[in-house]
This record gives C-alpha cells, structure tokens and sequence, in this order.
C-alpha cells in the first residue's frame, strides 16, 4: 500500500489477515493388563495394552506431578538412556492419517529391545510426542502438541507454528495470519486429513481465525508422500482435533483467562470448556465430545508512512525546475511525494465449537462423525492522516535545508502547497466455517483395513468498508526520514485543529462484499499388509467438488459539500508510544459515528445502499477426480536396514471461472457535486482441464537405533487461488478531490497455469534421548509457471470525457523459480545436570532459504528478488524450564529481510521489503494441583517494530508498532 490517502479505495485486494485491504489418531480396544511399581521411589501404576506388533504400551494412571517428580529423580541415566526403538506411544498426539480421523500407525524402529515408553505429561511429554511422531512417520513431518487439553505452546495457530523449523510467520495487526513453509505460501490447510478453508480467494484457512484451545496437536508435512491430498507447493498444515475415544471414560477441562494489551490499555476476556465421556451400551462402544473455545482480542497498530518516491525527469520543464531549485542540475534526484500517519484500533472474537461422536459397534468397525464450527470477526477503527500529492510534481520550498543519501535519494527537506487529507473509516470482517464428516474404519482381517470418508464444507465471509474523509488545500511538509521512525511536520495557516482548515471537498466511500464456498468430497482407502519386504500397499480415490462466489458492490463513491459532522478533536501525543516527532494533534471526522455503518450514514445524509450488481459477482468452481496407490515397505532384515514408501498419484482436475468487466461514471450537479454514474459491465467465462501425474518416493535408512537418514523425492502441482483466476476487473472513475491522486485497482488472470514442483530432500536425525535430538535437512525445490504479483499501467477514458490512468495490480505465471535450503533443529533438557538445573530445557532451529526469481520491473534499480514472503535467514530460540509444578518458557523468534510484493503500488515498479524482524513471547505455569494450574503468557515483550522500504533501504515505506499483550489463564482439569 502506497499510504493512507482515499486514492487507494478504487477496488482492492483481500487481505489474508481477514480485513479487506486498505485503499489507503486413537487407542485400541483390548484388554489391560494392571501393573504396579516404584520410580524413583515413586508408586506407580500402569496399565499394560498387548499390540500386534508384540511391543508393550505402557499407560501411567498416577498424576502428572508424582510422575514428573519420579523422571526428574533419575538425573544424569535419563540423558545416557537409549531412546525407545520399539514402536512409538500414539496415543492422542500421534499425526491424523490422510484419510482423516484415523490413527496413522507407528513405523517401528530398527534394534533389538522392546522397550515399553512411558506417556508422561508436561511440557516433556508434549516435546517427546512431537519427537516420536518426527521419528516414527514414514514421510518428513514436524509437529506441535499440545502437551494438555487446550494448552499448545502459543494462543495463535500461526504464532505456534512458527517454532517449527522452516516456517515463517507473516503478521498482520499483532498477530500470525499465515505461514510459508520452506520459503514458499503455497500451503494445504486441513483438519484431520481434510480439507478446510476461509470462504474466500485464497483456498486456505486463515490461521488467525482457529481458536487453539480446540487443537490436539498440528502437523507439517515437508514432503508428502502420494497417499496425502494434492495441491501445495511447500507442505501441508494438518490441525488435530480430539476424539473422545481419545480418553479412558469421562473428561472434563475448563479454562478463563483476561488479557491486557498496552498501547489500547484494553483488557479482553478468553475460556474454553471440553467435556468427553464414553459408555459401553447394547449396540457397542460409544463416545461423545464436546469442546467449545470462545477468545477476545484487541489491538492498536500505529504506522508512521513516507509516501512512495519519484525520481525528477531532467528532460521536463518542471523536473529542470526542481533540480535547479534544489541546486542539483545533472545530478540524479528522488523524492518522496508526502507522509503520513495511521492509527488503527480494532478486535478480534473467535467462537469454535467441536462436536464428535464415536461408535464402536464391533472390534472391527469404528465410525466417527464430527461437527467443527468456527466463527470469527474482525473490526478496526481508524484515523489516518496524510500530506500528499501523488504522482503530481511536488514543490521545495525556497532556501529550505535539504539532504540526500549517496544515491541522491532525500533524506529531509521542506515542501509547500501540499494537499492534506485525513480519513477514518471502520473495516469489519465476519467468517464462519463449518465443517461436517463421517469416517468409517472397517477392519475384517487382520491384514485388510477398508476406510471410508465423507466431508461437506460450508463457509461464508462477509465484509464491509466505510471511509469519511476531509481535505485541505494546502500545507507545508517537513521531513526528515534519517533515523530509525521517520519524522515530519505539517503546518497550515489555521492550524490542523481549526474545521476551517478542512475547506476542500469532503467525500465518503463505502464497499460490502460477502463470500460463500462449499466443498463436497468422498474418499475411499484399502490398506492390505503383507510380510516380508513389503510391508502394505494402500490404495484409493478421492472425488471433490469445490466452489466459491463473491458479490462485491465495490466502492461507492459519494461526493460531499461544505462542512460535514460531526467533527472530531484527536488528542495524538501517546501515538507510536509518544516516540514520534509528529505534528501535533488535528481535527478528523468523528470516529463515535464510524463504529456504526448505518449511524455514519444517517449523519452524512446518504439514505441508500451500495448495490450488488451483477458485475460485481465472480463465480469459481474446482473438480478433482483422484487416485492413488502407495507401497510401504521395510528392509530391515538386509544389510542396509531401509524402509519407506513408493507411490504415484494421479489427478484429473477441471476448473472454471466467470465474471465481468465494470466500468463506473460518475454525474456532475450544476453546484460540482458528484455521485455515481452509468456502471457498465460485460461478462467474461473461462474453463481449463488437466490431469497431474505426482509421483513420491520416501526413504529411511537406520544408520543406528538413533540415528537415521532420510531421501524423499516427489513433484508436486498447486492451483492459482480462487482470488487470482478471478477474471473480473472494476473501474471507478475518481472525483474531483481524488483526480490528482493514484489510481489502482485489482483483478485476477483466469488463463493461469498450476504450478508445478519437483522436490529433493535429504535429512540426518540423531535422537539421543526421550526428548532430545539434533536434526538437519537439505531440500531443493525446482517450480515451473512461479506466479508472482505483476502492475501494469491501463488509461481509461470515461463518458464525461475525463481520462485516469490505473495502476492494475494482477498476476502472472513467471518463468521458473528455484528454492533451496537447509534446517537445524535441536532440542535437550539438561538431564545430567545437578538438583534443580536439571529442569532447563533447550530448543533452537535455524532455517537457511534461498530462492530467486526475476522481478516485474525490467528497468530500475531492483530486477531480480526473492520469492514473495520468504526471508532468507529464520531462528527459533527458546530456553525453557520445568521441575516440580513450575513450568516457564522464553522464546524469541527472527526472521530476516523479505519481500512484500514484487511491485507496489506507487513505488516505481519497484519490490516493497519488510526489514528483518525478532520477537520476544514468554510463559509461566504453575501447577498448583494435578487438576488446577495458572499461567501468566507475555506477547511481543520487546516491543518489536516493523519497518518496510520501496525497493531500496534508503526508501522507507512504514514503520509500525502493536501491542505488548499479558495474559493470565486458569485451566481446570479432571
């Protein structure tokens, strides 16, 4: 986004983050055994389940602290113990297998031992099923458990994601809104092997709209193997749901907490409840859950922005001008053509229910069917204020003090006669998502498993913009963007405070959107195991039907006249924390009045709504035709002990996409008032077919009981999202007080191409201990058809003759892009160490990425960038602590330099980069009982900016602050 100005309302991208942009697996059923002995001087008892595979799982009953205080008595033998090389403990936390609710089975390690593991609780445990299933999954996977109900590490899905190597966090408002994996954001979003979403463009689900009270754990899939769904370039997000089979018999856990955010000086209020129980009856085994989470959030982001820059044409008569006005004839000069400044305050609320009834008719027929609902809105309020005079040449003041940067671009200066403009406006996003399932385990034979599955998804998304803004003639501008938050100073005659100061044409622009998509899709598995080499082969097809429709109004234009009210006095000395060297405070149209769309409305004289026309409405639709076929096998016996899978999948995909050119006049009253004229629109319909063969392979050789190596080959296809096939375009012809001003607007290419990747990847995992481990990986991907954001300029003439030129923001396939990279992961408690130091616990990972693909801009000083969202350097730090009821955590999370978009709007053609970036997140439990504990959770604690340039660092774009947030839980478990 170029700035604040109203020029940035002509029609618009959607934001992942939920805002419209600103224009401006389960247990058996067999019989336990009880056992009882001594740990550490410890009573316990366990309970013994007899598996197939002859290995023992051994299920503690005694409570979390007793069992916690018996392993932390073991000292230094727990860190030169060997790690289990029996099959792994599932339980809840094992990874969900791609046909949904069903447990994916433990790859058995290579040794001799038979060693039963021991389930423990804590933040041990969680790191050690995380452990287990990394080790244990036949394919390249990391997880995040939960170590208990509701409790994952982070309040945020995408925030808790960012812990696991080779993720980056993209953050919007305070908060993760999506990832990229391994540099890329082409991303699989599912819950339990399916597909879910935001209904939408984007074709995933926006990680900030799950509440993870809900989850059991989430798992990444870095390399799939062909029996996982297709359509993603960087990997799957798998989020694991809790079945009540999950528990022994009735569950209940409760939890409130209340969190302060410091800038908003707001405190907002967040509780969850699961209840579980299950019954033996007449016609078998049944189990209901029932989880519901409801969370509030608030936030403030304050912005500082210097508007885009222009570097003077000497070969003009006003460029020649300036130049010498300046006293730099024949020397290369570029300015930025205004500031500006945005408050915005806002919240969230997420309400997630989860409803799941198990039944167990038979010791061979298992079915589930589940309801997950979430519910999730977003609104913001906000301020913006502006000086600013677009591509318009704008004027140095005479023998004012001016500074430049080595390549001659301003670094301070004052300017004269630059127009004002000061906005606020109201945002509101409201999606909901409901997902219903049945899956059915059948399991005649020993050897043959038959699954079968069925999902429906319906989503929906409504949206709504309103912006009353003010503007002034004309003001003088003094910047000075050498330090760390630029500063600058606007001043008038009358002063920012005084209404006669607003003289220019005020106007008000309002847009409503809604969204609806709806998913229908059935599978089917067979899963036949063999002895000897082969191990299984799995097999089966899958059909979906997806589709999705947006009717957007677009933005109304309304031309106002004279004074408009109320107005309202903004007191900005505490803006950016009271850090910034600003102008002081001014006069805005009243934010009161903006909370309410129709209240805003009423005070401005406007009886109507915007019109849904038929132009306004886009239609796209995805059908997949699938199947597959995966050979597990395992070679221990030979002597080089490899196990793995081979597979090929096959897809027939048939996609389509409508909708319609609009063009909008608008009509001139004798006094120069406008309104909205003539719209006129054509339909546009486009269709494409094509089939994928995606071949996999996956391989594992156990160097040791402890150490393994991985190879994993595959090629993987992803679709354009629904928002870039979508083929519509609007055009609003601008008003008076915005014809000098930018022009943009958005829209799709529905003759894109999938992209398609060819994947290599190797890794070494060393588990030395029960939770500790050091891994690396190299990966390479190799994506044909990259799509990429392009900007191309478009003039358009309307019928009252007035000529525009649009900055059209679409996409296009771009030639090849390479990714390459590699990750460290590790992660220890220090065992070995004496009395209460043996609760320190390590983790760190670093990714390194590297991609490269050639940029829009074929002149300029930025030709070539990175792939859009993906930093080239990303570490996780995090120290923990956990002995006897105290549990603490302290992360810092850095990523560096990545780019935004490859052309921004107003910047030259020019990348926008977002700099490098390091937060600080903090926790605290304590376990007052086995049932009762408290936490104290600390957000953003080193008050982190964020800071964005137009392709050059001597170019800033924004520097941004949020809020610092604290949070106290109380969680009740019995």
């Amino acid at each position: 986004m170029a700035g604040y100005g109203s020029s940035h309302v002509a029609t618009h991208r959607r934001r992942s983050g939920g805002s419209k942009a600103d224009p401006t697996t389960a247990p058996d059923d067999q019989t336990c055994l009880k056992s009882t002995g001594n740990i550490g001087g410890v009573q316990m008892t366990a309970l013994l389940k007899p598996h197939s595979s002859g290995v023992t799982r051994l299920f503690l009953t005694s409570s979390s602290a007793a069992l916690l205080a018996a392993m932390l008595a073991q000292s230094a033998s727990a860190q030169t113990a060997a790690a289990p090389t029996g099959a792994a403990v599932q339980a809840t936390s094992g990874a969900t297998a791609p046909s949904g609710d069903q447990g994916q089975p433990a790859v058995a390690q290579q040794g001799t031992d038979q060693e039963a593991a021991i389930v423990v609780t804590g933040v041990r445990a969680s790191l050690r099923s995380a452990e287990q299933i990394k080790r244990n999954s036949p394919q390249i996977v990391d997880s995040i458990v939960a170590e208990d109900i509701g409790k994952l590490p982070d309040r945020n899905v995408a925030e808790a994601l960012q812990r696991i190597s080779g993720i980056q966090v993209q953050r919007q408002y305070g908060e993760g809104t999506s990832v990229a994996i391994r540099g890329l954001t082409q991303v699989r979003t599912e819950l339990n092997g399916r597909d879910i979403f935001t209904a939408g463009g984007i074709n995933q689900l926006t990680l900030e709209d799950v509440p993870s009270e809900l989850l059991a754990g989430v798992d990444v899939y870095k390399n799939p193997s062909s029996d996982l769904i297709e359509d993603q370039l960087s990997g799957t997000i798998n989020f694991r749901t809790r079945k009540p089979f999950d528990f022994d018999g009735f569950k209940v856990s409760a939890s409130a907490s209340n969190t302060y955010f410091d800038i908003s000086r707001k405190m907002r209020p967040a509780g969850s409840l699961l209840l579980s129980d299950r019954w033996d009856t007449g016609i078998g085994e049944i189990g209901v859950l029932l989880n519901v989470s409801y969370q509030e959030t608030r936030f403030q982001q304050d912005t500082i922005a210097t508007q885009p820059f222009y570097t003077l044409d000497p070969t003009t008569a006003a460029g020649a001008a300036t130049l010498a006005a300046l006293g730099r004839t024949g020397q290369v000069t570029t300015l930025p053509h205004g500031a500006g400044i945005g408050q915005v305050d806002g919240d969230r609320r997420r309400l997630g229910t989860d409803l799941s009834i198990q039944w167990r008719p038979s010791s061979t027929l298992e079915l589930t069917g589940e309801v997950f609902r979430n519910d999730f809105k977003f609104r913001f309020y906000d301020y913006s204020y502006f000086a600013y005079t677009s591509d318009t040449a704008i004027n140095p003041v005479p023998g004012a003090s001016f500074t430049y940067g080595p390549n001659g671009d301003l670094t301070s200066g004052t300017f004269s006669d630059v127009p004002i403009g000061a906005n606020t406006s109201l945002d509101k996003r409201h999606s909901v998502t409901t997902d219903y399932s049945l899956n059915a385990k059948w399991k005649p034979t020993s050897r043959l498993t038959v699954t079968g599955d069925v999902q429906y998804v319906d989503a929906t998304t409504h949206f709504l913009r309103s912006i009353v803004g003010l503007n002034a003639t004309s003001s003088t501008l003094t910047q000075d963007i050498r330090g760390n938050i630029p500063a600058f100073q606007i001043s008038t005659a009358a002063g920012l405070t005084n209404a006669a100061t607003y003289d220019g044409a005020p106007f008000y622009l309002d847009d409503l959107a809604h969204q609806k998509g709806t998913d229908k899709a059935a599978r089917v598995d067979v899963d036949y195991k063999f002895e000897g080499i082969l191990q299984s082969l799995r097999a089966g097809l899958r059909y979906s039907d997806r589709r999705n429709k947006s009717s957007d109004t677009g933005y109304r234009y309304t031309g106002l006249s004279g004074q408009i009210g109320p107005l309202q006095y903004v007191d900005l000395s505490n803006f950016f924390r009271g850090d910034a060297n600003l102008f002081g405070n001014a006069l805005f149209f009243s934010r009161d009045v903006t909370e309410s769309y129709d209240g805003t409305r009423a005070a401005l004289g406007i009886n109507t709504l915007p019109s849904y026309l038929p132009s306004g409405t886009n239609q796209e639709n995805l059908k997949t035709y699938t199947g597959y076929i995966t050979a597990f096998f395992n070679a221990d016996s030979v002597s080089v002990p490899i196990d793995g899978n081979v597979g090929v999948r096959v897809i027939k995909t048939q996609s389509g996409s409508s909708g319609f050119y609009q063009q909008t006049g608008l009509l001139t009253a004798a006094d120069g008032t406008q309104s909205t004229g003539t719209t006129t629109f054509n339909a546009i319909a486009f269709q494409r077919d094509y089939t994928s063969v995606l071949p996999s392979l996956n391989l594992r050789y156990h160097v040791t009981d402890r150490l393994q190596a991985r190879f994993a080959a595959s090629k993987n296809v992803s679709r354009p999202s629904f928002d870039q096939i979508n083929p519509s375009l609007s055009i609003t012809e601008p008003g008076a007080a915005q014809i000098t001003q930018e022009h943009t607007t958005t829209g799709g290419n529905p003759e894109l191409k999938p992209m398609k990747s060819n994947n290599f990847d190797v890794s070494l995992e060393w588990y030395f201990s029960h939770t500790g481990s050091l891994t690396a990986a190299a990966f390479y991907k190799d994506v044909k058809n990259y799509i990429q954001t392009a900007i191309s300029p478009r003039v358009v003439t309307f019928d009252d003759g007035v000529t525009a030129t649009y900055q059209v923001t679409s996409y296009n396939n771009v030639t090849d892009a390479k990714v390459k990279g590699t990750e460290i992961a590790y992660q220890q408690f220090m065992d070995f160490l004496p009395g209460a130091l043996k609760g320190i616990g390590v983790q760190a990972n670093f990714t390194y990425v590297d991609s490269k693909a050639p940029s829009p801009a074929t002149e300029g000083p930025v030709r070539q960038v990175s792939l859009e969202g993906l930093s080239k350097y990303n570490y996780n730090l995090v120290g923990m602590y956990e002995r006897g009821p105290i549990s603490a955590r302290v992360a810092y999370n850095w990523r560096s330099k990545f780019l935004l978009t490859t052309a921004g709007n107003g910047s030259g053609n020019l990348p926008i980069f977002q700099k490098a970036y390091g937060q600080v997140d903090a926790s605290v439990t304590l376990d007052v009982s086995k049932h009762f504990s408290v936490t104290l959770d600390g957000v953003n604690l080193n008050n982190a900016v964020t800071s964005t340039y137009y392709g050059l660092p001597t170019r800033p774009q924004s520097v941004q602050v949020v809020d610092r947030r604290i949070a106290g839980t109380a969680r009740v478990t019995f």
